[in-house]
């Protein structure tokens, strides 16, 4: 069994997070297997339980996670999860910019790598995951991770317009033009690049697509009947064909097949969020790539 809980963080933090989510396994038998495709925003996930098996692309055993990590942006499958056990996940998702401005961190050193979160945060992020281990409930540890961030926000860097641009690219599932969203934010392509590497992780043409990426698989995610022609048509892909390599590299697999691993983990809230009607709206952005 394999449960997930989703909550908005408090309005003062939606400027840096996009949701938190806590994952709760019940398996007793043999793992069930999480491959990562690309994400476009980073992530810290607090581990208690049994411990979780990670087995990345170049390595041939897996090694164990540690019980807080930090992640970065992800711009390919580098690894899958190995989950077994009885285990609770909780995880905050950032905005694209949300961990540089809380923590001052240079995103580009993030990027597709994971660390152990004391040797990236220090003692700091020990204290909270001590504390969120004391506590069970989901609400609880959301009220609790809220009362700790916004205390930080209070001294975090300003919202800028790069912060804007690559919020604005993943409210639009990647359809949007890269040198308008450099002018808007009143620098040069050279500036906004340089700027948005630092705050980001990626380059925003590469981080376009992979907010594309994104919305195609929860578009087809939610809406089963949709074809893939139509989620390629509708997110901006020249065509299918298009949209099929861009899959192969962000995911090293078909749409089809990426679909089929999400709905191995997350089938429970996948079938929750598809709509009745087929007019419903998309909902927050791409919730189920974790």
């Amino acid at each position: 069994m394999i449960r997930s809980q989703f909550s908005k963080p408090a309005p003062g933090l939606s400027q840096f997070i996009r949701f938190y989510v806590q994952r709760e396994v019940r398996n007793r038998g043999a793992f069930v297997a999480h491959p990562v495709p690309a994400r476009a925003a980073p992530m810290i996930v607090f581990e208690f339980g049994d411990p979780i098996e990670v087995l990345y692309c170049n390595h041939a055993a897996p090694v164990r996670s540690p019980g807080a990590v930090v992640v970065g942006p992800q711009t390919y499958r580098r690894l899958e999860m190995r989950l077994r056990g009885a285990l609770e996940t909780f995880a905050i998702m950032f905005q694209p910019d949300g961990l540089h401005r809380l923590f001052t961190i240079p995103m580009h050193e993030l990027t597709d790598l994971d660390y152990e979160a004391h040797s990236v945060l220090g003692s700091f992020i020990a204290k909270v995951r001590e504390r969120l281990g004391n506590v069970k409930s989901f609400a609880q540890r959301v009220r609790l991770l809220d009362e700790v961030l916004l205390q930080r926000a209070l001294a975090s860097t300003g919202f800028d317009g790069v912060s804007a641009a690559a919020n604005r690219i993943i409210r639009a599932g990647g359809r949007a033009d890269i040198p308008t969203l450099a002018g808007c934010a009143g620098l040069s392509m050279r500036q906004f690049e340089r700027r948005f590497i630092q705050q980001v992780g990626v380059r925003p043409k590469l981080f376009l697509r992979i907010a594309r990426f994104e919305a195609a698989l929860e578009s087809k995610a939610r809406f089963v009947n949709k074809s893939w022609t139509d989620v390629a048509h509708e997110c901006g892909y020249y065509d299918q064909m298009h949209m099929v390599h861009d899959f192969a590299e962000l995911t090293g697999g078909t749409p089809s097949d990426t679909l089929a691993d999400l709905e191995t983990v997350f089938v429970e809230q996948m079938e929750a969020r598809r709509p009745v009607g087929p007019c419903a709206g998309n909902g927050d952005n791409a919730r189920l790539i974790l």
